[in-house]
Order: structure tokens, then C-alpha cells, then sequence
């Protein structure tokens, strides 16, 4: 779980970043560059795709970020949203430029092969994870963003609400949205393949 990032961060960095200062965009970096490349992932399913995303988010971002004006009333919410917009942004250019199912790396079939060398077990992961992404290309941006966020980052309630400019509620209820959602386009795939129409 990645600790909480404060106001007081996103305020003391920016600034520092907008003047080029190259120690204050490598600590913006280490900050989000795992919570963004795990969104990513869960966007893509393609571990190379997500880490080569990652890297043109912080490209765009090195780029702009002279003319992103923070909310003084909530910088880390309002500084966070700005970046999981690129980080959709790109994922969105991507599945336009590739229109093809998400696949798992090559790097990732040699892990999975090493932790499990059973062949059907291997391709099992790999449908799931494939499922799985384009189960989550289904869902709104926000859904998205609540599930990555709760699941995949451990983040708490008020964390994502912040970060999304939401309230508690309104995640639980986003939460709770996306979750039935995925259970329906999931529970609906696998009915297909158990009736034979695929």
C-alpha cells in the first residue's frame, strides 16, 4: 500500500518542478510512478504497454506541466486527477492505434511458467488477465479509477475520494457500481463459453 500523498508534497514540488528543477521532478516521479503504472496495467493488461505508457505519461507531464494551475484548496486531489487523465488519455490513444486484445509480455509468460510450469494453468492467467483488462475497459473512468485504486493500490475510501475530487459516498457507491458491473460482464463471458457462443 503506497502511503497517502499530502498537500503539503504536491505544493512544496510543483512549484520546483515548473522551474525545471530535475531533483523535484525525480521525487514527483517516485511518488506516482508505481500508482500510475499499476493503473495503467489494469487498463492495458500488457505489463511492457503500461511501463512504456508510464513513461510517455511522465514525458507529457515534464512537457506541461509549466502550465497546470493547482486548486489551492485541494493540490494533491486536483494535481493526481490531472495525471490519471494523461494516464487515460494515452490508454485511450493506444487502443485506438492498436485495436487488438490486450496480451500478457513475453517476461510475463517466462514468470508465470516458472511459478506454475502446468501449460493450462499458464494459459488460464493469461485469459484471465485478459478478461479481466477488458472487463475494466467497460467500465467509466471513475469506476476504473476506484477499482485500480482499492484493489490494486490498497488505497482507503477517503484517499480515492480525494484524489478523485469525490466524497466517501460517492466512491463506495462508484465501488459498488463497477463491482457489479464487472461481475455482470464477467459472469455474462462465461456463460457464453459455457453454452458454446462465443
Amino acid at each position: 500500500m503506497h502511503p497517502k500523498i499530502s498537500d503539503e508534497q504536491i505544493t512544496a514540488l510543483l512549484p520546483r518542478c515548473q522551474s525545471g528543477e530535475a531533483a523535484a521532478v525525480e521525487a514527483l516521479y517516485d511518488l506516482y510512478a508505481d500508482r500510475l503504472y499499476r493503473y495503467l496495467l489494469a487498463r492495458t493488461g500488457n505489463a511492457d504497454v503500461a511501463a512504456d505508457l508510464t513513461t510517455e505519461l511522465f514525458v507529457r507531464v515534464i512537457k506541461h506541466i509549466g502550465g497546470f494551475r493547482l486548486n489551492r484548496h485541494r493540490p494533491a486531489a486536483s494535481f493526481s486527477a490531472w495525471l490519471y487523465r494523461i494516464a487515460a488519455n494515452l490508454v485511450t490513444d493506444q487502443h485506438r492505434a492498436r485495436r487488438r486484445l490486450p496480451q500478457v509480455s513475453l517476461e510475463d509468460e517466462w514468470a508465470m511458467r516458472a511459478h506454475d510450469p502446468d501449460p493450462h494453468h499458464m494459459v488460464e492467467r493469461k485469459e484471465t488477465l485478459v478478461r479481466l483488462s477488458q472487463a475494466l475497459s467497460a467500465l467509466s473512468e471513475d469506476q476504473r479509477l476506484v477499482i485500480v485504486g482499492k484493489f490494486g493500490d490498497e488505497m482507503s475510501n477517503a484517499e480515492i475520494a480525494a484524489t478523485l475530487g469525490k466524497t466517501e459516498g460517492a466512491v463506495k457507491s462508484l465501488q459498488h457500481r463497477a463491482l457489479r458491473a464487472l461481475g455482470r460482464l464477467l459472469g455474462a463471458e462465461l456463460r457464453q463459453e459455457n453454452t458454446g457462443y462465443v
